[in-house]
């Protein structure tokens, strides 16, 4: 599994660091375009991937890119995906929490079911704990296992 993912043709970030991942929408596509006019081809832009810091960087790579990467992607439902290695715990999200959420003047506009710690903050998701889990753990098994590293004196010769 990777510990740093490219994006954007060459910029590397700490998987560790990546809070969330969602696919860029044409609405959001169309407010880019709106708003930033140096940004030019909104179009190209297919995810948005959010860091610990809650910082946005808008990316060109699809999820199969990233997963094409060796970084196991995990949905938290609503098109939200965290790196499977970054989620420590998940635990049901209980009526007090929604409670407690209110209380801060927050509106929950979903039906939560758990919330996921990660590396990166916590997060709800709609998926219960035990599907978050169980989601995590298909994942990591799904990457595929690194290439042995070359030896650094070179290739063996062929013996005859």
């Amino acid at each position: 599994m990777s510990k740093t993912l490219k994006i954007n043709g060459g910029a590397v970030v700490p998987v560790s660091a990546i809070r969330k991942i969602k696919p860029v929408t044409e609405e959001d596509r169309a407010r880019l375009a709106e708003r930033y006019d140096q940004i030019g081809d909104a179009s190209k832009f297919q995810l948005q991937i959010e860091f610990a810091d809650k910082t946005t960087k808008l990316t060109v790579e699809s999820l199969d890119d990233i997963k094409g990467q060796g970084v196991a992607l995990v949905n938290l439902g609503s098109d939200r995906y965290v790196p499977a290695a970054n989620i420590k715990l998940a635990q049901p999200f209980t009526k007090e929490d929604a409670a407690k959420i209110k209380e801060k003047d927050y509106t929950l506009n979903q039906t939560f079911r758990s919330r996921v710690e990660t590396t990166a903050g916590t997060l709800l998701s709609n998926a219960t704990a035990a599907q978050v889990i169980e989601r995590r753990e298909k994942a990591l098994e799904s990457v595929p296992a690194k290439a042995e590293k070359k030896s650094e004196k070179g290739p063996k010769a062929p013996t005859a």
